[in-house]
């Protein structure tokens, strides 16, 4: 008995099909991704930093390409009761989420990413100007340890974590009151790290990366000292976990 021929066209059509259903799927999985870049933190210095006039230039300079490396971002502000402040804000994700993109449309992802950058740094520059704590002085390391407990809130465990600063950096609070004192050495930097550790005041930053804008505004004042001090905030967030690669304070 001859063997009935079998067409080759519906086995082909059959793996067409599972072909374009496989790209769909892929697709709608990418667009659904979620977070795929770093979660990221602000911190801002509401204190006397924001009477430089170069304060709101530098964040408006630089927090933008900043937030391209970024899919979610958290707030800090710093005061003189930076745990305690009023002025804090919420998260903003900058990835589209399921219920904003249901059908996984580029063009959607693209416009909603826009937005939520928009919101960003629209909430960025509100916390800049923010009166609502009137607690005097400039706590920096409340600030770094708000952003390090805002950052456990992350959208995925396995992130990146990213940190700017929009500071001069010149805490003036408690134990790290920087108005005075000289770190020149390696030796008072080493007492002084150990004393925030010792005391539970260094802020948990494991493998994060911190950019800094700002620093350069204490030449102004007090030009001797900024060397020192340079080092010993690196020498702070070395303690804190962070890779001494990994802290820009930039100009």
């Amino acid at each position: 008995m001859r063997t009935p021929f079998l067409s080759a066209r519906p086995t082909v059509a059959l793996l067409a099909v599972a072909l374009v259903t496989a790209l769909s799927s892929t697709a709608c999985t990418a667009a659904h991704a979620g977070p795929t870049k770093a979660a990221c933190g602000a911190v801002i210095d509401i204190t006397g930093f924001r009477q430089y006039a170069q304060a709101e230039d530098f964040l408006n300079q630089h927090v933008r390409d900043f937030l391209k490396g970024c899919d979610w971002l958290a707030y800090a502000a710093i005061t003189g009761n930076s745990e305690g402040s009023p002025c804090q804000t919420s998260s903003v994700p900058l990835y589209p989420r399921p219920e904003e993109n249901p059908n996984g449309n580029p063009k959607i992802a693209d416009t909603v990413r826009k937005a939520h950058l928009a919101e960003a740094v629209a909430k960025a520059k509100e916390l800049l100007t923010c009166d609502d704590d009137d607690a005097r002085g400039s706590d920096v390391l409340g600030g770094l340890r708000v952003i390090a407990a805002q950052l456990e809130a992350r959208p995925e465990d396995g992130m990146e974590r990213r940190v700017v600063v929009f500071s001069d950096m010149m805490s003036n609070v408690g134990a790290l009151d920087l108005s005075s004192g000289d770190y020149s050495s390696a030796a008072a930097r080493t007492a002084k790290v150990k004393e925030l550790k010792d005391k539970s005041l260094l802020p948990e930053l494991t493998d994060a990366s911190v950019d800094i804008y700002g620093f350069n505004l204490l030449s102004e004042r007090k030009p001797d000292r900024v060397p020192q001090l340079k080092l010993l905030w690196k020498a702070i967030f070395v303690a804190s976990g962070v890779d001494e690669s990994s802290v820009n304070i930039l100009q």
